[in-house]
């Protein structure tokens, strides 16, 4: 048995979603904080904070650049954050000391983290609402924004990558808003067979954990439990 029904070969018919489940693998992961860090780099430029040859060379090198998420693991081994392992390895494969250096300038990993979650949400609540019928392609927009302690810089990450200013909010506001949500249309849904039951049973009892995570482990506890829930919402309405 697989750690998730999700992810089995065996269960593939029942649990898989073909269209959700690349959003929610390690390399679309990187892939949107990769953009993440494109657009940061000209925002960061068009303020006189990065030299434009450098955010130009680093905003190319993030639609290009390959990275192997498990190249990144003896990183986070170490230092319990991925987005540090992904901006030293990014900086590596950029071949351009340069440029490299200006890399993710005076930014915080969890907030860029949070902002390249968007992106990748973005494109999954535009498939959940395909599947539900629903007029508006996105149920709450403000559940999709751009993080930055630099307000300037935040506004320009926003514009540029299509997101809603975050503001002074904190990305677990978000997080829980649209975890309550997806345990709700979860619940509202008729449920037929013992899988789409099962899952049923599971979204709310993962919200729950989701929502009451001890401090300091709120990334952890998200990223253990909100792919489950939207793929499991997915199977739901599929």
């Amino acid at each position: 048995m697989t750690a998730s029904l999700y992810d089995s070969p065996t269960w593939r018919a029942i649990f898989h979603d073909p269209d959700l489940a690349p959003l929610f693998s390690d390399t679309a992961e990187l892939r949107a904080m990769l953009l993440v860090m494109g657009t940061l780099a000209l925002t960061q430029a068009k303020m006189g904070l990065v030299p434009e040859v450098s955010a130009k060379a680093i905003q190319r090198a993030s639609m290009e650049v390959q990275v192997d998420p498990a190249g990144l693991a003896n990183v986070t081994a170490k230092t319990g954050d991925p987005v540090q392992a992904l901006v030293a390895a990014f900086q590596f494969e950029m071949k351009a000391p340069e440029h490299a250096k200006w890399v993710h300038f005076e930014s915080n990993t969890a907030l860029t983290a949070a902002t390249g979650l968007s992106l990748r949400l973005r494109q999954s609540l535009k498939i959940i609402a395909a599947r539900r019928g629903d007029v508006e392609p996105l149920p709450k927009t403000t559940w999709l924004r751009a993080y930055h302690s630099d307000a300037t810089v935040r506004a320009g990450l926003a514009t540029g990558l299509g997101l809603t200013d975050a503001g002074g909010a904190a990305p677990t506001e978000s997080i829980t808003e649209l975890a309550d949500w997806i345990s709700e249309i979860a619940m509202g849904h008729s449920a037929t067979t013992p899988a789409q039951k099962a899952i049923q049973h599971q979204i709310p009892q993962m919200n729950v954990a989701l929502q009451t995570a001890p401090e300091g482990t709120e990334q952890l506890v998200q990223a253990m439990t909100l792919p489950q829930m939207m793929l499991g919402l997915g199977r739901l309405l599929a």
